[in-house]
């Protein structure tokens, strides 16, 4: 621009600047035409039909239309780890990708892709259970019209979803087997209670509870009696995050000092507090060896944010999508959201793994320290 457009006078001080537009450019999708041989054996009366190494299916005749792994990998995951429905996720490779397909078409190519995957679940499975640290949650879910909970078990690397009819303690004792020798981080759910493991309580629900009683009583002994847990729990917290400024003999006087005070907050309780703190204090006793868990074990976090970090995905799935229509499906969703998001934990891509499992003439069992870094 050299004048002013309203003026017409040529301007002063021009200076030239430099901007950047990163754009994608018109995405047409590429057709592999595969040459297959096939013949007899005069000798033994057997067909053999050979197989190129990027093929995903041997059909042939009028199923010889396939798509290819990128496309279903695509599908899959918008599907089962960022809750895209299918008929949106069709709605868009038309306008985009200029693909017309059917939403069938992923439901059975998802089905395909679980099945191909089943082996390398069972040791995502395993590795789970040999974990030192597993945060576990649940939030209500649905089956066509049946009530159900989808489950999450997760470690820093590992996540493992399962969706059951059950609420109760037999689901983690399946996920995590009669051997897990790790420390699980739960919330308050009474389903955990019966359970042999080693368990941490979150402190944030403490805190949440705590935070609200102290708002509803009306009584200033009994509001004071609640405040001083709250600033006893957060207090624990700080330490904990602190742990590396102190000496070991200086946190573990810390330690036993708020382990003490504790146990000195239970013995003050009075039954002049009421109902609502009588409840609490029978809470606290009844879970008491498991609150500072994290003081004592530097790999435990005070709370289980990380399961419900882990739950939020499903929770938007849940409202985008409206949980899963067949049984089939439930198991179909808990199994490829499981091992997408232990890829995205382990920094691998699931594109490589499914391209693994598609290509792969039998069904292989991948660990997923196995796939090449995305």
């Amino acid at each position: 621009m050299e004048v002013c457009p309203d003026c017409q006078v040529p301007l002063e001080n021009r200076t030239v600047y430099t901007q950047y537009q990163t754009d994608l450019p018109p995405i047409v999708p590429i057709v592999t035409e595969f040459h297959i041989q096939a013949g007899t054996c005069p000798c033994c009366g057997q067909r053999w039909q050979g197989r190129h190494p990027e093929q995903i299916s041997d059909a042939i005749g009028a199923a010889n239309n396939q798509l290819g792994p990128v496309i279903l990998t695509m599908a899959a995951e918008l599907k089962h780890r960022l809750g895209v429905p299918y008929r949106k996720i069709c709605d868009f490779f038309t306008t985009y990708l200029d693909l017309e397909i059917c939403p069938a078409t992923f439901c059975r190519a998802e089905q395909r892709l679980a099945q191909l995957a089943a082996p390398t679940y069972a040791l995502l499975l395993d590795a789970l259970r040999r974990c030192d640290v597993v945060h576990a949650d649940e939030t209500g879910w649905r089956i066509s019209c049946l009530n159900a909970w989808l489950w999450v078990f997760s470690s820093s690397t590992v996540t493992i979803y399962a969706i059951r009819t059950s609420r109760g303690h037999d689901v983690p004792e399946e996920i995590l087997g009669p051997s897990f020798d790790g420390i699980l981080v739960v919330d308050g759910l009474n389903s955990y209670n019966v359970l042999d493991y080693v368990q941490s309580r979150c402190n944030g629900h403490l805190l949440r509870r705590c935070r609200r009683l102290a708002d509803d009583l009306g009584d200033p002994a009994a509001v004071a009696y609640v405040e001083r847990l709250l600033r006893l729990v957060q207090e624990a917290i700080d330490v904990a995050e602190r742990r590396e400024e102190l000496t070991p003999a200086g946190y573990a006087r810390r330690v036993t000092e708020l382990e003490n005070r504790l146990d000195a907050w239970i013995d003050a309780w009075a039954p002049r507090f009421g109902a609502d703190v009588n409840r609490l204090v029978n809470h606290v006793c009844a879970h008491r060896g498991e609150w500072f868990v994290f003081l004592h074990e530097a790999g435990v976090p005070p709370t289980n944010n990380h399961a419900e970090q882990m739950l939020r995905p499903a929770v938007i799935s849940r409202k985008i999508g409206g949980c899963n229509k067949t049984l089939l499906g439930a198991l179909v969703h808990g199994m490829l959201a499981s091992l997408m998001v232990s890829c995205v934990q382990q920094g691998k891509r699931f594109l490589d793994l499914a391209k693994q499992l598609f290509y792969a003439p039998t069904v292989p069992a991948i660990p997923l320290t196995s796939l090449p870094d995305g």
